[in-house]
């Protein structure tokens, strides 16, 4: 396994390397990326949201609008609240929450995605797809696979933000915007 300095290099050079034949069986991926990178866009991501808790952190704030800070600690066993505080300050740091004003004569503070972090929802989708696809053993009590739109019909366009136009729009031809 790649060590935490070796793993963006190993990431850059593989997003910036030539395409391989594709075998028989290998999917086709992407073409090489049109513009040059300095650093490995996932791995860039990963470095605030791959922080232990910063995920689900954020799936609390993004499904339960104005989640407060006990809210997340209830939703989270194991989270302590130390590290759910410095979690918090580090996505707001970050531009992806931020604290809600506080109602009039209410103590708790609550937190909501900003327009940085709405564009986690279809970050989100991908994850909540696999899992209901992929793992409906351990997600539904009677474990058959389902789609995201089986699971959420009227929340689609939310939870794909900008993809959920182009997933039934027409097709794009390359090198088109949007």
């Amino acid at each position: 396994m790649l060590g935490r300095k070796g793993l963006l290099p190993a990431l850059v050079r593989l997003s910036m390397a030539r395409p391989v034949a594709p075998s028989a069986t290998a999917p086709v991926g992407p073409d090489p990326p049109a513009v040059p990178m300095k650093a490995c866009p996932i791995a860039t991501t990963l470095g605030t949201m791959g922080r232990k808790w910063a995920i689900t952190i954020v799936r609390d704030v993004a499904y339960f609008p104005d989640a407060s800070f006990s809210l997340i600690l209830r939703n989270n066993p194991g989270l302590r609240q130390r590290t759910l505080s410095l979690r918090l300050r580090q996505l707001k740091a970050e531009g992806i929450i931020e604290r809600s004003p506080k109602a009039p004569g209410s103590r708790r503070s609550a937190y909501r995605l900003t327009p940085k972090g709405l564009e986690l929802w279809p970050v989100l989708a991908t994850l909540v797809q696999f899992g209901v696809h992929n793992h409906a053993d351990v997600v539904f009590e009677d474990g058959i696979a389902r789609n995201i739109e089986d699971v959420f019909p009227t929340s689609t366009a939310l939870m794909l933000g900008r993809f959920a136009a182009s997933r039934n729009g027409p097709e794009r031809s390359p090198g088109t915007p949007g």
